[in-house]
């Protein structure tokens, strides 16, 4: 312990409610508490973004969709990829209006 850089101790009393406040954010951060809270003091811009895990998976399902479409293109299954990839461009546009 002695050692240790980080031995000081900061206590603060919060409510219930502000405890909760507190620890929401800092799941949604999917910070450390620690990093989350010097993140905070030091002035750093902390952008939690609502919905992300739905929204990689998303991103990932329209990847999968794209090395489908690459696979038949190189195959030549398919001659005329454009309306599959303008399907895909909407798709993207949509989730980012919607992640902003």
């Amino acid at each position: 312990m002695a050692n240790r850089k980080r031995n000081k101790i900061i206590s603060i009393r919060l409510t219930e409610q502000e405890l909760n406040f507190i620890k929401n954010k800092i799941e949604k951060s999917k910070l450390k508490q620690r990093e989350f809270l010097m993140k905070c003091v030091s002035e750093k811009e902390i952008i939690v973004k609502e919905n992300g895990v739905e929204i990689v998976k998303e991103l990932k399902s329209i990847g999968n969709n794209l090395n489908q479409i690459t696979r038949k293109v190189n195959s030549y299954e398919i001659q005329n990829c454009s309306p599959y990839l303008n399907l895909i461009y909407k798709q993207i546009s949509e989730l980012m209006k919607n992640w902003q």
